[in-house]
């Protein structure tokens, strides 16, 4: 209910209190959960409109399967010889997996498949589903065919594009998948169609030729390489024999005899030479020898280090000799004087010794020096053998020369015939073990569910687009929605309080009653009671002086403007007995109140009052049973503005608020027509009605404004209020709490 504050709001609108930000987002969050509650049935009616069309076109598709199956290329070769594959892959990159996977789809592979399983003849792929339509057309061409020769088109070849077996390769590319799993050397394959147990065969018959076909590539490349071998083996061999032929001939011709390496005058030439370099070495060593014998006697102290002397044993014993006699004429010097018989005794010993030793050398000197000459004179002869043995080999250089490279080409062609026979050997066991460089690691399955469409999948997915479809449809109806619905919206919009909700009437509720007589006879109903809040919160807003003459408008017409004024006069004259209520239809353009109220029309009308021809109780009439009194309109009245702004009107309204202690009247809408301007002049309080749910918010709003410049008290009623769709709305407000304690109010 609307604080006396409020009611008393005249011409300044009202800034309404803004919540805190926490306070904001937890309204929001609040009112999009109620916008989705109250507008539920939008949400589940296009959701399951999305979802019933995924259905009917899910049931329009055509199932397909999928088998699939994996190949994996295997670089683990078994070396059963020790020769290399004619045809290998070898170490396995990301290119030559690419080359294989281009290979499993290759024209030439899946036309081999379609081949073999006869796909050319099957609709899914390559033959060409004629409709009812075209078998009607083609039927009709036969007929008349028979009367009307027509042109032949000429025949397409087998293998043109638009063939059944092109048509077929295409679809099988189309439906084939391969994809290298991840860095592995393993090639995922998959197989599409409409009936499980094809795709199955489809894919077994692929993998199958793409193992068949890269063994058959190795078969062919071997089989080349050996017939090559086999072709270049009788041509090499042919070589060999000219080549030989040829050194046997030139051999014969130049007179060149041959030892086991080489002719006779080399070998013996080179044996010469062997002899003349090591007799050159014996000189050598034995003048070395001679120069060392010849300065070692020229100083006798470096006899010891020659070879020679050292294996002398006589001079060995000779020095040993010296050796003692030195040390005895030592130790006769420390006895006796150099005069003395013993020491010159041991001293003419010492030099016999002496002298002996010399002629041992003398001969040793001379005998290497002998040596010496014999080794000058043997390399002197060997030099002459050699250099005789030259000028007589010389003639045959030029013709051995020629034999040499004639030897070299046999040898060549000799190896390189010896190389190919080998390899074709080779090549001939290797045909019986060869192996492809790829195997089947998982074979094609039978798959079970289909894998297009997914329908669970597909469903959840239409599920979730129905919701976020609906969520969308709320938005733009909630944005679309330009009425009224709660308290809030009207004092936030229109800056003037709200005093109360007035829920509608339904025909089953009412029966047979007028909304006027359900209130005066169900004075306990919630109907009442929400009038009875209206007038209450009218009235406390203005303790100081309560409102005598309330006048009751709204923005449009068939807002409920007359069902509310004969309701709540009727309620309040009821409910107090002692008070005098009148009701005045002002409305003197379509007068309703008699209709409304369930009277008897009076003698006279309102106009008729002022204009004099009829009296007060002529035109005033008073309700039995709720005890209220009303004064009629006549509609249609000319000039109506003018009455209710003319001095006789507000004479007359000034004499009824001495008579009667509260006067409704009832005028039309503002918009419509200005009357309600006029008569709001001489109403204490006015009551603008808003029809729940219908009233466009921009005119009420305009409707409002035309007020402002009125020093009245104007209170809002939202009439016509679905209780129930209310409640979904928020809470807070009358028809909250209308719709929470509905068991407090009698039907």
């Amino acid at each position: 209910m609307s604080t006396a504050t409020e009611t008393t709001t005249t011409t300044e609108e009202r800034k309404p209190n803004l919540p805190a930000f926490g306070a904001t987002a937890r309204i929001e969050a609040r009112e999009l959960l109620r916008m989705f509650n109250r507008r539920k049935w939008h949400l589940v009616g296009v959701t399951a409109l999305v979802c019933a069309l995924t259905a009917l076109l899910l049931l329009q598709l055509v199932p397909e399967y999928r088998s699939s199956a994996m190949v994996m290329l295997d670089t683990r070769k078994a070396k059963v010889t020790n020769t290399a594959d004619v045809l290998t892959t070898g170490v396995i990159d990301i290119p030559a997996i690419q080359t294989e996977i281009e290979i499993i789809r290759s024209a030439a592979l899946l036309g081999r498949v379609s081949d073999k399983l006869h796909l050319d003849l099957d609709p899914e792929f390559g033959a060409v589903r004629r409709s009812v339509i075209g078998d009607l057309i083609q039927r009709g061409k036969e007929m008349v065919s028979k009367y009307v020769p027509f042109r032949k088109a000429p025949d397409t070849p087998a293998n043109a594009d638009n063939g059944p077996r092109s048509r077929a390769i295409t679809a099988l590319t189309r439906n084939l998948t391969t994809l290298a799993r991840g860095r592995s050397y393993v090639i995922a394959i998959s197989m599409d169609s409409n009936d499980p147990v094809k795709a199955k065969r489809i894919l077994d018959t692929i993998t199958d030729y793409y193992i068949v076909d890269q063994l058959q590539a190795k078969l062919d490349a071997n089989k080349r390489a050996t017939d090559f071998f086999n072709d270049r083996l009788e041509e090499l061999k042919r070589n060999v024999e000219v080549s030989e032929r040829a050194v046997a001939a030139f051999r014969e011709k130049s007179g060149l005899t041959i030892a086991k390496d080489a002719t006779i005058a080399a070998q013996s030439l080179s044996e010469l030479n062997s002899q003349l370099v090591q007799a050159r070495a014996q000189r050598a060593d034995k003048e070395s020898r001679l120069i060392a014998l010849q300065q070692a006697a020229r100083n006798p102290a470096t006899l010891g280090g020659v070879t020679e002397v050292l294996a002398n044993s006589l001079i060995s014993s000779l020095r040993a000799q010296e050796a003692e006699v030195a040390r005895r004429v030592g130790d006769l010097g420390q006895r006796y004087g150099d005069s003395h018989p013993r020491i010159l005794q041991a001293r003419a010993e010492q030099g016999q010794i002496q002298g002996r030793i010399s002629q041992e050398v003398a001969k040793i000197i001379s005998s290497v020096q002998g040596d010496a000459e014999a080794a000058r004179a043997k390399e002197a002869q060997l030099q002459a053998q050699v250099d005789d043995l030259e000028r007589r080999a010389g003639g045959l250089g030029l013709n051995e020369v020629e034999l040499r490279q004639l030897e070299r080409e046999s040898q060549s062609s000799r190896a390189v015939y010896e190389d190919f026979l080998k390899r074709s050997k080779e090549l001939r066991e290797q045909q019986d073990i060869q192996q492809p460089d790829a195997r089947i690691l998982a074979p094609a399955n039978l798959p079970t569910s289909p894998a297009f469409p997914r329908y669970a999948l597909t469903m959840a997915g239409a599920l979730a687009i129905g919701l976020v479809l609906g969520a969308v449809v709320i938005l733009l109806l909630e944005r679309l929605d330009g009425g009224f619905r709660t308290g809030e919206q009207i004092e936030r919009l229109t800056g003037r309080p709200l005093i109360g909700m007035v829920p509608g009437l339904s025909r089953s509720t009412l029966g047979k009653m007028v909304p006027a007589r359900f209130a005066i006879e169900k004075l306990t109903s919630a109907y009442a009671e929400a009038l009875r809040s209206a007038y209450t919160a009218m009235t406390l807003g203005n303790l100081d002086k309560p409102p005598r003459v309330v006048m009751v408008t709204s923005s449009l017409p068939a807002e409920g403007k007359s069902t509310f004024v004969c309701s709540l006069a009727g309620l309040v004259a009821r409910s107090n007995i002692d008070k005098k209520i009148l009701v005045m239809d002002c409305d003197l353009r379509r007068s309703s109140v008699a209709g409304t109220l369930g009277v008897q029309r009076t003698e006279g009308t309102i106009d008729e009052y002022l204009a004099g021809t009829k009296t007060l109780d002529q035109v005033i009439g008073r309700d039995e049973q709720s005890g209220v009194y009303y004064i009629l309109a006549r509609s249609n009245t000319p000039n109506s503005a003018e009455i209710l702004d003319s001095n006789a009107m507000k004479s007359f309204i000034k004499s009824l608020s001495e008579q009667f202690d509260l006067i409704f009247l009832d005028t039309p809408p503002i918009m419509a027509v200005a009357d309600a301007l006029v008569a709001a002049r001489i109403s204490d309080y006015v009551l603008f009605l808003v029809r729940w749910e219908r009233t466009p918010r921009e005119i009420a709003i305009n409707a409002l404004r035309l007020f402002r410049d009125l020093p009245k008290s104007i209170g809002v009623v939202l009439v016509q209020v679905d209780i129930r769709r209310h409640s979904k709305y928020g809470y807070g407000d009358y028809g909250y709490y209308y719709s929470k304690y509905r068991d407090y109010y009698s039907s």
